[in-house]
């Protein structure tokens, strides 16, 4: 009987290079995420620090324009974590939707791996009854040769 051969083996082979290249993506939207997540962070706490910072000068007696330079930094400081924050959302969509792809790609692997199994099964069970048919026709001929061979004996 011929040797196993996967007629999806291309296929098989070209999922395979599809999820590698999903799971690469999927990594590099998850690093770009937690760097948008530690910008976000670092933006909140300078924007902590202007408001602490504020509340220090104003305990003392300040000038008009130390306060005024106080809650422009607040204000700018509110202005860059929030375009931190949109930005780290949107990294969490890009993220999200790299992980759906890689679970489809997955998904696909597993099909056509399935399908290879199944076929590889199909394949020795056929080889296993060949074998068996070769087994039964040489038992039936051991069989008949020696039913021959005790009849010739009989009849002498």
């Amino acid at each position: 009987m011929k040797a196993f051969r996967f007629r999806g083996a291309r296929i098989l082979e070209w999922r395979r290079v599809q999820a590698d290249a999903a799971r690469v993506e999927f990594v590099r939207a998850t690093e770009s995420l937690r760097a948008a997540a530690a910008r976000m962070a670092d933006a909140d706490q300078g924007c902590d620090q202007a408001v602490r910072e504020l509340q220090t000068a104003m305990a003392t007696p300040t000038d008009v324009g130390t306060l005024v330079r106080y809650r422009n930094w607040i204000h700018k400081s509110r202005g860059h974590a929030d375009a931190c924050r949109q930005l780290q959302q949107e990294q969490r969509v890009l993220a999200d939707a790299a992980a759906g792809v890689l679970q489809l790609a997955s998904r696909h692997v597993k099909v056509m791996e399935r399908l290879r199994d199944r076929a590889r099964r199909r394949h020795l069970d056929a080889e296993r009854q060949q074998e068996m048919k070769e087994l039964d026709q040489l038992a039936t001929m051991q069989y008949a040769r020696r039913k021959t061979e005790q009849g010739a004996d009989r009849e002498y």
